[in-house]
């Protein structure tokens, strides 16, 4: 596909290995930040079923987040609409609401993140993280992007590609690649990277050293 990025297939299997590898409990660095395991990804499967069927995507973007945490030593992370855990460990989230099944020991802003600016310091965090959350900015997403190179130093997006559903209103409704793109632009992707394929098409895009918009 035009535009897409293949990563380094060595690079990335080794990242995925070590997040399938891993026990139950892993040590995140003090003050640090990790990739959730897969252990723990299906023990939150075992309380929130909602999350079954979705490790494949889930773990292509933790293998690009383990990649980005072990080149640049990244510390701090922000996690947008993570209703019961961020899979990034020892992330903050953001949300419109607190949920009450998000784990009371995350820290969370409450904030509708269609509206900007977002209360967080410039590059305030290493890593944003937001998977399947971007469609359902409304019409804000360039105004949102603008703010995740406002407050991050790198970023991991992942959004549905060319689904169609019955209600052509649904947000989720034949999202291009192309359309994708122009909510970024003129900042292009490091690379682009499969999630999943088929009709129910997943990307993940990847920012290294976003530059603050000016």
């Amino acid at each position: 596909m035009r535009g897409l990025v293949a990563l380094s297939a060595t690079a990335a299997a080794r990242a995925r290995a070590r997040i399938s590898q891993r026990g139950a409990i892993a040590p995140t660095p003090a003050g640090g930040i990790r990739a959730m395991t897969k252990a723990e990804f299906e023990a939150m499967v075992a309380r929130f079923p909602y999350y079954r069927n979705r490790w494949g995507y889930m773990s292509a973007a933790l293998a690009q987040a383990t990649i980005l945490i072990g080149r640049h030593g990244l510390r701090t992370a922000l996690e947008l609409g993570a209703p019961v855990l961020p899979i990034i460990v020892g992330a903050d989230v953001m949300d419109k609401k607190a949920r009450p099944e998000l784990d009371p020991s995350v820290s969370i802003r409450v904030f509708d993140a269609t509206q900007v600016p977002w209360p967080v310091d410039d590059k305030a965090y290493d890593l944003f993280m937001a998977l399947q959350v971007f469609e359902h900015l409304t019409d804000r997403q360039r105004e949102a992007f603008l703010e995740v190179r406002r407050i991050a130093r790198h970023a991991i997006l992942s959004l549905p590609i060319d689904w169609v559903m019955e209600d052509p209103r649904n947000c989720h409704h034949q999202i291009s690649n192309e359309r994708v793109l122009s909510w970024f632009a003129p900042i292009v992707p490091t690379r682009i990277v499969e999630g999943t394929g088929g009709h129910r098409r997943r990307l993940i895009y990847v920012f290294e050293d976003l530059p603050a918009p000016t």
